[in-house]
């Protein structure tokens, strides 16, 4: 089904829109011609037609999605709250990392570790799990080790943000949530742009995006979609380098059959993450200071070169027109060459930096089969979802490090001297394992009322190789999961909903008696509202409780610090509010706000219990949109926006705030016949804040003021 509203039309297919047609044309001659006096604004007609999970969105509001119910819906029927970042928000914000994409998304707090390039890291609804709720088409991108697998913005053509646990579609994740990212396929139609692009921090970039039907009966598509950046970030001797190119192919024989094949390979230059100590909180104002602009510098031994390469499918073929089947497949493998001279401490005697290397191999493999069936349940439509998916990850990692360390003095804070390679250290191999079966079933009961459950059990091992001890540690665990919703349609356009979420995570390690580790759990209760005045605009609001128990914590009884408890719950309560869309001809955008209350709600560590859980800001406010200004300047779009975090703590023992702090964001286009150029502004007033401050260690610093000039064309 897709949504068409007479007010504007939409692309549908040929028969869909006849048959839309043909009904209007019926209606209108059954009233009289005078009733034309009268103009009745109606809510959008529901077609049954394929509904859009990917492709270009021409606007700010996508109108369906996979992410939340597996079987495809329309957004409104999620039970669970979901934002999307649509191509067009992509295009007018230009984000330099996926981070920054979905910066403008309730719950969200993007770069919770500052300026690192490395790979995309973010909080969602008070957990701080960015390197471990990635998911891309659907399976797994989670970070291993220091092995992000990063995607580039310009490899996407939208961003799905789940929040709360997602553990029946999507196995272990953590409570917070997690993010789809939905690579760019190919379309049976010509596309054709290239584009370059300069900043002000000397780099410079250009890039393609090109596909068309490439055979004679229409069945077969491709795309490629390529881009080099060559240049730095705001630290010293930095590196901000990135070439990549993607393909895909789609071959459609069939409206019954389509197999796409997706692939990629990527070469990154990168910069390690940049802690430092501010004068007078981790350095006594005694020992001495350090001057402004050090946390910018960094050592001529840092560097954070990756290798990667993914190749997947995504195959669907209906035996008859209630029942269909789907599979996703990757395989991603990528090479980490990291070395680092790291900020350790501060004394009197000056600050301590100690030397580390990881040689890094992963590689990650994940498997999806689902089969969709719909039949009629009386007077009801029934989807019932029945999935099987796989998913293993392998990484080796060879680090070196020993206790060297060097001491930069207060009168002379210089990095510029030689670095030594440091000792191995430790040379381990790590494989994870997780199978699931699930069940989802979509009962639309036909009185706007539809209920959605869910049902998964997962089994799921960990098995570490100490190469150099020549030593094996293993532990398999099994979780099940369940989930229920209910969301009802007024006439009004009112939809609310009530739902509850179940998710886990395994946890590696012993208890002090010698008992494997249960994995931490995380359950949900939310309920919401969703109210759609027009096709083109949609107002949510959610409110939710949600906990994650038997979390992992550090057996005091064990000096050794290799047992653990798990004593440990965390809870946030919030509210969440968005508006996403179109406001009227000119202006388009989204508003978000969020308040959050998460604490620690139990610890074997009495003092923490009642703290604030680490990286949960209570309040943040952000606004962008979009204004057509060619009522002034033809072909001038005018986008802007503002985001608000309020302070927070970095870690559970609450010891050190990270102040607050708002960013203004500024986008300019200028269409001129087929060409376009872009002037964005990041940080417009060149904010000068920290991403995050640690207990009695340091800070790291937040973006300045990035200023991006580019021009594209399409052919």
């Amino acid at each position: 089904m897709t949504y068409f509203d007479i007010r504007q039309s939409l692309r549908l297919p040929t028969r869909p829109k006849l048959l839309c047609q043909t009904a209007l044309v019926s209606l209108a001659a059954t009233f009289p011609a005078h009733a034309q006096e009268d103009v009745i604004d109606l809510l959008p007609i529901v077609v049954e037609n394929e509904l859009a999970y990917s492709g270009e969105i021409d606007g700010y509001l996508a109108l369906a999605t996979e992410t939340g119910v597996k079987s495809g819906v329309p957004l409104a029927e999620v039970p669970q709250s979901i934002s999307v970042v649509t191509s067009t928000e992509l295009e007018s914000r230009a984000p330099r990392q996926v981070e920054d994409s979905i910066a403008y998304v309730p719950g969200v707090l993007p770069s919770t570790w500052g300026m690192d390039n490395r790979f995309d890291q973010f909080a969602l609804r008070g957990f701080d799990m960015g390197s471990s709720s990635l998911y891309r088409d659907g399976l797994p991108q989670k970070v291993l080790n220091f092995s992000g697998f990063t995607t580039d913005p310009y490899m996407i053509e939208r961003v799905d943000v789940l929040r709360g646990p997602a553990g029946v579609l999507y196995g272990s994740n953590d409570a917070g949530g997690m993010v789809n990212l939905v690579t760019k396929r190919p379309v049976f139609g010509r596309l054709a742009e290239g584009n370059i692009g300069f900043d002000s921090n000397g780099s410079a970039l250009v890039g393609f995006d090109w596909s068309n039907v490439i055979n004679e009966e229409g069945t077969v598509a491709a795309r490629l979609t390529g881009m080099v950046r060559n240049g730095e970030t705001e630290v010293d001797r930095s590196a901000d380098d990135r070439s990549f190119l993607a393909g895909g192919l789609t071959w459609a024989p069939t409206d019954n059959t389509s197999l796409t094949i997706l692939g990629h390979i990527q070469k990154d230059s990168l910069t390690p993450l940049i802690f430092a100590p501010v004068n007078g909180e981790d350095i006594d104002s005694a020992w001495g200071t350090v001057p402004e602009g050090y946390n910018l510098k960094q050592s001529a031994y840092n560097h954070f070169d990756t290798e990667q390469e993914t190749i997947g499918w995504e195959f669907t073929h209906s035996f008859a027109p209630n029942l269909t089947f789907n599979q996703s497949f990757r395989y991603a493998h990528q090479k980490t060459d990291y070395a680092q001279l790291d900020y350790s401490s501060a004394s009197a005697s000056g600050l301590k930096y100690y030397a580390f290397i990881n040689d890094e191999d992963a590689e990650t493999f994940g498997i999806d089969n689902h089969l969709k069936w719909t039949t009629p349940f009386g007077a009801a439509k029934n989807t019932l979802t029945v999935g099987l998916d796989h998913q293993t990850s392998r990484y080796n990692v060879t680090q070196y490090l020993d206790n060297t360390k060097y001491t930069v003095p207060y009168s002379n804070p210089n990095l510029d001297f030689a670095v030594a390679d440091p000792a191995l250290g430790s040379r381990k191999s790590t494989e994870y394992g997780e199978t699931g079966f699930y069940l989802q079933d979509h009962l639309d009961l036909g009185t706007g009322t539809k209920v959605t459950m869910g049902l998964r059990h997962s089994r799921f091992d960990t098995t570490i190789d100490d190469l150099v001890a020549s030593t094996q540690s293993s532990q398999k665990n099994e979780a099940t999961t369940g989930m229920i919703g209910v969301t009802h349609e007024f006439a009004n356009g009112m939809t609310p909903y009530l739902s509850y979420t179940e998710g886990f995570t395994q946890n590696v390690g012993k208890t002090f008696a010698g008992d494997v580790l249960d994995p931490s759990e995380s359950t949900q209760w939310e309920a919401g509202l969703r109210y759609q005045p027009s096709a083109n605009l949609m107002l949510s609001a959610a409110v939710f409780d949600l906990s994650k128990t038997n979390v992992k914590e550090y057996d005091t009884r064990d000096t050794t610090w290799s047992s653990f408890t798990q004593t440990g719950e965390v809870r946030s309560r919030g509210l969440e509010l968005e508006a996403r869309g179109r406001l009227n001809e000119a202006v388009e955008g989204v508003f978000s706000y969020a308040y959050l209350d998460s604490k620690v709600s139990k610890s074997s560590n009495t003092a923490l219990v009642d703290n604030h859980n680490s990286m949960a800001p209570p309040h943040q406010l952000a606004l962008w949109f979009d204004y057509d200004a060619a009522s002034f300047v033809q072909g001038l779009t005018v986008g802007a926006g503002v985001r608000y975090v309020s302070s927070f703590y970095a870690t559970q023992t609450n010891g050190r705030k990270t102040d607050g702090y708002a960013l203004a964001d500024l986008s300019l286009s200028y269409e001129m016949s087929e060409m376009t150029l872009n002037l964005d502004v990041n940080n417009l007033f060149d904010k000068d804040y920290e991403g995050l401050c640690y207990d009695s260690y340091g800070c790291t610093k937040g973006q300045g003021r990035v200023i991006s000039l580019s021009l594209s064309r399409e052919f």
